[in-house]
């Protein structure tokens, strides 16, 4: 099926390259940037059917409650969580007879998996709690392969920056801005991986228009609501990230700089001592150090 065929069956629809649909529409993906919109009044009981069976949902109009939160920015967070975190599955290649297993499998190695949603007939996202930090990066290098060679599928992974309750008016934009940075990467490198956050975000700097505001603002919010991680965050830079020596230039104990340390891990999931991350963390806070 093409989208030719898509507009000749509905040409009372509208293209637009992202999901979000006015209450009274519906959105078909075509692609994994691209949406089909149709107005619900507009559907005959067995165009509904037929939307049901496109986009293989018991209802077409019907994609789950953190589908609707996150993707249309409607109603109430589902469910409160401390601290949220979003994995981005694209598949390059599946077969339609092992994805139902290979969801399972993802299900079942995310532990902490609080529901999942599908963008796309290539795009599927997990939503996860991470109010205990769970390294799911690590599960999931140590599983790609086994899970491609298992599944019969190629499929390449973002794991999105874990982003906590205050934010929670925000984690609609947050997500979305995530998506589109995950997006923009696997359009240009097709290969399969699992990345994380500061390596995409990292690789989007070079690129025009690709970072989107939100990200940038919410992460600067976050460093400054700690205490002298600025100046940690430039200490560790200018000593690649060795601990005692960046102590020394702070004039603390190093158990003290080890102890900030693992606090900004705990509510962001970022490692300072990771040169990706420290580097993330530095593009971040450069300006404040002119």
């Amino acid at each position: 099926m093409t989208k030719t065929d898509l507009l000749e069956w509905f040409p009372q629809g509208r293209l637009q390259s992202n999901p979000n649909a006015k209450e009274d529409e519906v959105a078909i993906p075509i692609s994994s940037n691209q949406w089909l919109l149709l107005k619900k009044s507009s559907l005959t009981e067995r165009e509904q059917e037929l939307i049901s069976l496109l986009t293989g949902k018991d209802s077409a109009f019907d994609g789950g409650p953190w589908y609707d939160y996150l993707v249309h920015n409607r109603g109430k967070m589902p469910q409160n969580v401390q601290k949220l975190q979003f994995v981005h599955c694209h598949l390059f290649h599946y077969e339609n007879e092992t994805i139902g297993s290979w969801l399972e499998m993802m299900r079942t190695i995310l532990p902490n998996r609080i529901a999942d949603f599908q963008l796309s007939s290539q795009d599927y996202i997990f939503v996860l709690d991470q109010t205990q930090l769970v390294p799911v990066k690590d599960v999931l290098r140590d599983t790609l392969s086994a899970i491609e060679y298992d599944f019969s599928l190629t499929l390449t992974i973002q794991i999105g920056q874990i982003w906590p309750l205050i934010f929670k008016e925000s984690y609609s934009e947050l997500f979305q801005a995530e998506h589109a940075l995950f997006v923009k990467w696997w359009e240009q490198v097709q290969h399969s991986n699992v990345h994380s956050f500061s390596q995409l975000f990292l690789w989007g700097i070079g690129q025009k228009d690709f970072i989107l505001p939100i990200l940038t603002k919410k992460l600067h919010q976050l460093i400054e609501s700690q205490d002298q991680l600025v100046d940690i965050i430039a200490a560790l830079w200018e000593n690649t990230a060795v601990v005692t020596k960046a102590a020394q230039q702070l004039y603390i104990h190093r158990n003290t700089l080890q102890y900030h340390i693992d606090k900004w891990e705990e509510l962001t999931g970022l490692q300072l001592k990771d040169l990706t991350d420290l580097t993330l963390c530095y593009q971040i806070v450069i300006n404040d150090l002119v």
